[in-house]
């Protein structure tokens, strides 16, 4: 099994997804799980140096109070702290990929990178997970029509397109996760037909594939895609959006709390944006997506230990005709019964195929939402249609 990192903006260091695979690599263990092999893709160094720029911007503004010792240089260019952060680094970095001959330059190191990790690691699956700027290169890799025949994505989506009886340096394309994406508007630009998604799929694998988009609540660069890739119940591709309901940091939440939505935005916006891959929401959501050996039941028993408030308990502390619903698994390997008792107490039961218990727990009221926002996502990822 194979994870292929792509980073998104304003990165310039290859250990950029170190936390995240710390996080993975601790999900697995719990679930006592081969790990995978990861590779952190890196091509940062392409991109523009904005420090020449702001060089000249900074010789405008001494110009500007030399010519005027009245005028406030900070005063007359507001902000620049924010400026010179992610407004500066994401549209200059976006706009530069956008570029024909930086963009194929991008394409070609992740094409390179990609190989390599492929020959050295021949597996039969492999998942992407994307940040930022590294979703929209990845949908513009996967399912652009615009590429001249000796493009380099033709030579990823050669790599990622084995079916059975695939070539050496192939492997099946099993899961994406896009994190922080701006797809949605940088599409309008890409110009890719969503209705042609589905069918371009089919090429990077014979059976299903699952696609995670998350989004950081606080993060302005990041939007949904569910509505806009319209997908049929029948689809191959198996799209689901996660959303992260959390501050980004301290600031944020002070200013949340008295109503400073504008400082809460300034304040929390570069954080959001890049807090993904520490998330340890995002690292177990991660592992849910290209974990695919332990059945069902041992990984969703694990998830439901990690739910804020759980307490597990030995003893049945609900009646039968307390059960809210039953999920069973899709892999056969057991089922999920959750209980409302005459407490109002969130009870829920994880049985195995031959229904043995192998987990059961409680919350308390100030939990529950945590429960049930837990459960439904049990429901979308491992529950029968």
């Amino acid at each position: 099994m194979l994870v292929f990192f792509i980073h998104g903006v304003a990165t310039r260091d290859i250990k950029y997804s170190s936390s995240l695979i710390e996080g993975i690599k601790k999900e697995f263990n719990q679930i006592d799980q081969k790990l995978p092999y990861f590779y952190t893709s890196f091509w940062g160094h392409v991109l523009n140096d904005f420090n020449k720029i702001w060089n000249h911007i900074d010789e405008d503004l001494k110009s500007l109070e030399k010519r005027n010792p009245s005028v406030n240089a900070r005063e007359a260019f507001r902000y620049r702290q924010f400026r010179e952060g992610l407004i500066s680094e994401f549209a200059g970095d976006m706009f530069t990929y956008m570029n024909e001959k930086k963009g194929r330059e991008v394409r070609q190191l992740i094409a390179d990178q990609l190989l390599k990790f492929v020959e050295n690691h021949p597996e039969e699956e492999i998942h992407i997970v994307a940040h930022s700027l590294g979703t929209v290169i990845l949908w513009d890799i996967l399912f652009s029509d615009k590429f001249e025949d000796e493009d380099p994505a033709y030579v990823i989506r050669s790599i990622l397109s084995k079916q059975e009886g695939g070539k050496p340096g192939q492997v099946s394309l099993s899961s994406i996760t896009t994190m922080g994406s701006p797809i949605l508007f940088f599409n309008a630009m890409l110009g890719i037909d969503a209705k042609d998604i589905e069918q371009k799929i089919r090429d990077y694998a014979s059976g299903n594939i699952k696609w995670l988009n998350v989004v950081h609540a606080s993060d302005i660069i990041a939007y949904p895609l569910s509505t806009s890739l319209n997908l049929s119940d029948k689809s191959s591709l198996i799209f689901r959006d996660q959303f992260v309901c959390k501050d980004a940091n301290l600031l944020e939440t002070a200013a949340r709390k008295i109503n400073q939505q504008e400082v809460a935005l300034v304040a929390s916006t570069v954080d959001a944006h890049n807090s993904y891959w520490k998330l340890p929401e995002v690292s177990q959501s991660v592992s849910s997506q290209i974990s695919s050996q332990v059945k069902f039941s041992s990984r969703i028993a694990c998830l439901l230990q990690k739910v804020p408030g759980m307490s597990q308990i030995g003893i049945k502390l609900h009646s039968s005709n307390d059960v809210i619903d039953t999920i069973r698994f899709k892999d056969r390997s057991g089922r999920l019964k959750y209980f409302k008792n005459f407490a109002g107490v969130y009870h829920v039961y994880v049985y195995s195929a031959s229904s043995g218990c192998i987990f059961a727990g409680f919350v308390n009221w100030a939990s529950t939402d945590a429960l049930l926002e837990e459960i439904e996502y049990i429901r979308w990822e491992f529950g029968e249609s």
